[in-house]
Parts: C-alpha cells; sequence; structure tokens
C-alpha cells in the first residue's frame, strides 16, 4: 500500500479508501494477466487460402481475460503498459521488448498473437 501510494498518490489526491483498493485491484489484475506463451501463430497468406504454422515465437504479455482470451493483443498492450510502466518501468520494458521482437522484415507486428495450446484452445 505504500509503495501503490507512492507511485500513484491516490490518498493524496483526495481519493476515498474505496476508491483506492479499486484502483488497487485493478493494478493487481493487470499485473497478474502477465503470462509467458510460447508456439507457432497460424498464419494466412492470402483469403481463402489454408492457415500455416508461422515461426516460432515467445510472448510475455498482459492479456485482457486468461481464462476468455488467453493471448497478447497490440492495442490492449499499450493500454496494459500505461499502467505497468507506473507501477514497474523494468517489467514494461520487458513486455514491450518482446512484442518488437515480433516485428517482420515490413516492420509490420500482428494485431494479435495467439502462440501454443493453450491461446489455440480459445
Amino acid at each position: 500500500q505504500q509503495r501503490f501510494e507512492a507511485t500513484f498518490g491516490l490518498a493524496g489526491k483526495g481519493f476515498a479508501a474505496p476508491q483506492q483498493r479499486f484502483a488497487q485491484a485493478a493494478l493487481s489484475e493487470v499485473l497478474g494477466s502477465i503470462g509467458y506463451f510460447h508456439g507457432h501463430s497460424l498464419v494466412q497468406a492470402a483469403p481463402g487460402e489454408r492457415a500455416v504454422p508461422g515461426a516460432e515465437a515467445a510472448l510475455f504479455t498482459a492479456v485482457p481475460s486468461r481464462s476468455f482470451f488467453p493471448r497478447g493483443f497490440l492495442w490492449d498492450e499499450g493500454f496494459h503498459q500505461l499502467l505497468v510502466a507506473r507501477w514497474d518501468p523494468a517489467l514494461s520494458r520487458e513486455v514491450v521488448a518482446h512484442w518488437l521482437d515480433l516485428m517482420n522484415a515490413e516492420g509490420w507486428i500482428p494485431r494479435e498473437q495467439i502462440l501454443g495450446d493453450e491461446a489455440r484452445a480459445k
């Protein structure tokens, strides 16, 4: 709680105790959603073509919901990292570095990463 207050200063900004607990729970949920995924995404070169396994990849990322969406979403990750970077900048850099490692030769990062059996099952 001391680190949370030192980082975000909610009590000092006049937020009531229930609001502070809610914010702490939100941070906890985001940090708890970070996972490591590894495997092959399925890649479809053109509409109507059969998807084939892409290159083996790894991704350390926060996910919107581990039970329903166990995969990384690039757009969401930007929002996750706005919060995580305030709490633990080194952790945030690690997550962003993993996403940048997925960039292909044309500079494209797929918006969704479905790596491995867990992610593909959903």
